[in-house]
């Protein structure tokens, strides 16, 4: 018996929408250069449907308000890819934000290209003016060696550039325990 699980996540598009490059790219400056975008958005109209990149478990699923120094993702669905990894063992998340409605709960398997919401401005009124944008999908992808906790506070860092993910495959190996040999056994 293999002492690994090996896993291939191959990302597609979050939504059937342009890339927007108005400053909604991963790395753009953000509030006068202190902080930089930790995501990339899309050019989503008003009710377009957003689905999983990648097929995984739903591990938040709520409203995130903030402020412009602070997520500010309204409307937010995140999934883990790698939902039978370890604690200890790499993660990679998704984070849709900004939707206008969620069609996704915690706990639920989403399948890639499932619905799991419609795009939106949620959480994005107190200051699009600033930014000049008005509805869009914003999408990050966390690549963790651990497993964050989404809860009150969500984890920062391991942000990447989403499209260093999109269209490509991306192979993760385990070594799993006793445990993870028996849970994996077909």
């Amino acid at each position: 018996m293999s002492n690994t699980k090996t896993i291939k996540l191959h990302f597609g598009m979050p939504v059937n929408a342009e890339v927007s490059t108005n400053g909604g790219q991963f790395g753009a400056p953000r509030d006068k250069g202190r902080r930089s975008h930790q995501g990339q958005d899309f050019k989503a109209p008003l009710g377009s449907t957003v689905m999983a990149s990648e097929s995984g478990i739903v591990v938040y699923s709520g409203t995130r308000e903030g402020s412009i120094t602070r997520t500010n993702y309204g409307e937010t669905v995140v999934i883990d890819h790698t939902p039978e990894a370890g604690k200890n063992e790499r993660h990679i998340y998704t984070l849709y934000a900004h939707l206008d409605n969620r069609n996704a709960y915690e706990g639920h398997e989403a399948r890639k290209g499932e619905k799991i919401g419609i795009s939106g401005n949620t959480g994005m009124m107190a200051y699009y003016k600033k930014l000049k944008q008005s509805f869009h999908l914003h999408f990050e992808v966390i690549d963790s060696q651990t497993e964050l906790s989404w809860g009150y506070s969500f984890p920062t860092g391991n942000r990447q550039d989403p499209m260093d993910y999109l269209g490509l495959v991306t192979i993760i190996e385990y070594s799993l325990s006793e445990f993870g040999e028996k849970m994996f056994m077909v």
